[in-house]
């Protein structure tokens, strides 16, 4: 699954979702804009550094639809128990990744000297040598995006070891009785 980030004003960006399974989704513009990175990127790469595989972008790589809209021609009854199913599988890797981004991103915003972040409850703990090295990453990928002029993208390519195959999988599904 490829994921686009496109800076579009100084206000907004867009995020753009092309996977290999699954209906196509329509491109939404992300919550949390911020000049040094948005939050959906933030997502992204959190989610890629501590292999989260059910989080945000690994649940759009199995097939959900997640925050994001599918094409008009393909909404049907089957997409929308997969993406219940999906998302009730991931909830506890959602909530992991919802923790682990606000340490992570505490970590960064100290180094860059912001405080955005700073003071909210910690939920996780993590080894600190992972953090130190997540933090290295989101430096790199910030600089990467600050530098984008409005209309430049920024595709990264969700990892093939993160996604999960719910096809072949009873968890989730109901199970008739009698």
């Amino acid at each position: 699954m490829r994921v686009t980030f496109t800076k579009t004003d100084a206000k907004r960006y867009v995020v753009t979702i092309d996977r290999e399974v699954a209906p196509r989704l329509l491109p939404r513009f992300g919550p949390g804009n911020d000049d040094l990175l948005p939050h959906d990127l933030a997502h992204y790469l959190v989610e890629e550094h501590y292999g989260i595989r059910l989080g945000v972008f690994g649940q759009l790589a199995a097939g959900a639809s997640g925050l994001f809209y599918a094409a008009p021609e393909d909404r049907c009854l089957r997409l929308t128990r997969r993406d219940a199913r999906i998302g009730a599988l991931g909830r506890d890797d959602m909530a992991r990744s919802e923790a682990l981004v606000q340490v992570t991103m505490a970590a960064w915003e100290r180094e860059v000297g912001r405080t955005w972040h700073q003071g909210l409850p910690v939920t996780v703990d993590v080894d600190p040598a992972r953090l130190a090295a997540g933090v290295r990453r989101i430096h790199e990928v910030s600089a990467r995006w600050s530098a984008l002029r409005f209309g430049d993208e920024l595709t990264l390519r969700w990892p093939a070891h993160l996604s999960v195959n719910v096809a072949g999988s009873r968890e989730g599904r109901r199970h008739r009785v009698g």
